[in-house]
């Protein structure tokens, strides 16, 4: 009876399991797909290094990891997988292989105390941390190897769904890479390319590492920029530059009114009393 009743709730769990994985993938309601590729364009500036992408997540056995190459578009896999890029010395990696390669290890957070009373573990440093039954829940990811470099941008290759009324069908999104510093990879928005499903003309943006991605340049906008400062420019021109043989403008010469005597007496009643005279 025991066995039957661990194997029934077994069973249970992993339907529930099941399909809230195959819920995740249901296409939802007025939407359609949106084709995405991400892909990181200046590889060859950097011949001494090689690209990786690290991926976890829900359906990965701890860690998958593939070489990058140029102008070719990312993938992460299952839509709810995370994906790192690092950056490894190709001396380095060849050495080893990559399927040695794990550049992080798990460690366990300092200042992790265990609390007696509750039989949990918390972090003292934190007084709203919470109390965890696991030690092993306090263990972070952090980098083991000097000869890796992460990137703190987050990319998504994944395109997905998106609103029906959305005319966006296509985008192309460029990454490059501006530096390694620190143990750090840096990486910015170089350039995003747009297709719609509407008529509306392809779009065009890039984007300035200077700026942190904040300056983008649509090719579209500027002409029309260009076309409303022309627009509102006041160009003098000098008198003697004008052309002689242009007619000058007329003045209208104002002649005061001549009146005889008696038309004088009229005038003044007429403005006693109405105001003006005519």
């Amino acid at each position: 009876m025991k066995k039957l009743l661990v194997y029934s709730l077994s069973l249970f769990m992993f339907a529930i399991l099941f399909f809230s994985i195959a819920s995740a993938d249901v296409i939802p309601g007025n939407s359609h797909p949106l084709d995405r590729c991400v892909k990181i364009v200046n590889l060859d500036k950097f011949p001494d290094m090689y690209l990786i992408a690290y991926i976890t997540g829900p359906m990965v056995d701890k860690y998958e990891t593939y070489i990058i190459k140029k102008d070719e578009c990312l993938s992460k896999g299952y839509k709810f997988n995370q994906l790192k890029i690092l950056a490894v010395k190709k001396s380095y990696l060849d050495s080893i292989g990559i399927d040695n390669f794990n550049p992080f290890k798990k460690i366990l957070k300092k200042d992790i105390k265990l609390n007696k009373n509750l039989n949990c573990y918390y972090d003292s440093s934190d007084e709203n941390s919470p109390c965890l039954d696991n030690i092993e829940d306090w263990q972070e990811e952090v980098l083991s190897d000097k000869n890796v470099f992460v990137s703190d941008e987050e990319i998504n290759p994944y395109g997905g769904y998106i609103d029906q009324n959305d005319s966006l069908i296509k985008e192309e999104i460029n990454y490059s890479i501006a530096k390694f510093s620190d143990g750090k990879l840096v990486l910015y928005k170089s350039q995003q390319i747009s297709e719609y499903n509407d008529g509306t003309p392809k779009k065009i943006e890039t984007f300035d590492n200077s700026s942190n991605n904040n300056s983008s340049n649509d090719s579209d906008d500027n002409e029309l920029n260009d076309q409303n400062s022309q627009l509102n420019k006041t160009i003098p021109v000098p008198v003697e530059n004008l052309d002689a043989s242009l007619p000058s403008p007329e003045l209208i010469k104002i002649e005061p009114i001549k009146r005889n005597f008696w038309q004088s007496i009229v005038c003044f009643f007429q403005k006693l009393f109405t105001g003006s005279c005519q």
